[in-house]
């Protein structure tokens, strides 16, 4: 069934069973339960390669769709897949939190990873999108910097190899892009070179940027989200990366 198609039934019969009472509405919870599957694996998806396993993150994903189906009450201006969205990832989120370290970064990190979980879901479903780190901030009443921190602490879950390519098809690795421990010079000189290369960058590149390297998303939810085939947004990516790799080089 077409993505579009299966939003929609979900929900219709999220509205029919808000309306209903009993065994019927126990059917139309469980019948939207199985049309949001395929949402909870594409999600579940996005944290594969981390430490976790695959079917493992699905179970994880199926629970945090069981909670959004139980808990979402539909109104004239809501959409269930903007509630589930944040319920599912805070579900998966707290998976990694609480089960999948591989190396623990400080208890103050580990503590605001937690504080970011349980309100990045709540700002979400109200502003129907996800939350900047900026706005994570101010609902938790934390330096912009803390959050960030907490954020670049993900990787712990499973630390990114040094061999691991910069970009798609790239040749650099991340490794080859490290300075000198001795020399803090050239890590400054590359960070300020990399700041007006991606500031220049338009915003949808921009976007596919954070996506995919910050967000670690497929090309094909990169494709879907800005509506061109997963063919573009591999000639997309190659480009930007081309642009920062000769902004590295001048």
């Amino acid at each position: 069934m077409p993505w579009e198609q299966q939003r929609t039934l979900t929900e219709t019969l999220l509205r029919d069973a808000a309306n209903a009472a009993g065994a019927r509405r126990a059917d139309l919870l469980s019948e939207a339960i199985v049309q949001g599957t395929a949402m909870a694996r594409s999600l579940a998806l996005r944290y594969d390669g981390r430490g976790v396993e695959r079917e493992e993150l699905f179970q994880v994903a199926y629970v945090g769709l069981v909670k959004a189906v139980q808990g979402y009450v539909p109104g004239p201006d809501t959409d269930f897949r903007s509630y589930a969205f944040p319920t599912i990832r805070g579900e998966l989120k707290r998976h990694f939190r609480d089960y999948a370290w591989s190396v623990r970064p400080p208890r103050r990190i580990q503590n605001l990873q937690a504080s970011i979980n349980a309100v990045e879901g709540e700002l979400a479903a109200r502003l129907h999108r996800w939350p900047t780190d900026q706005e994570l901030a101010d609902r938790i009443g934390v330096p912009l910097g803390d959050v960030r921190d907490a954020q670049r602490a993900l990787g712990c879950f499973r630390p990114v190899s040094l061999d691991a390519p910069v970009g798609v098809e790239s040749a650099m690795s991340l490794g080859s892009l490290m300075p000198d421990q001795e020399n803090t010079f050239e890590l400054v000189n590359q960070l300020e070179t990399l700041r007006p290369a991606v500031e220049n960058l338009a915003a949808r590149d921009k976007l596919i940027l954070r996506r995919r390297m910050i967000d670690h998303w497929s090309q094909a939810e990169i494709a879907a989200e800005i509506g061109v085939s997963q063919m573009q947004v591999s000639r997309l990516l190659r480009r930007i990366m081309s642009i920062l790799q000769d902004a590295l080089a001048a």
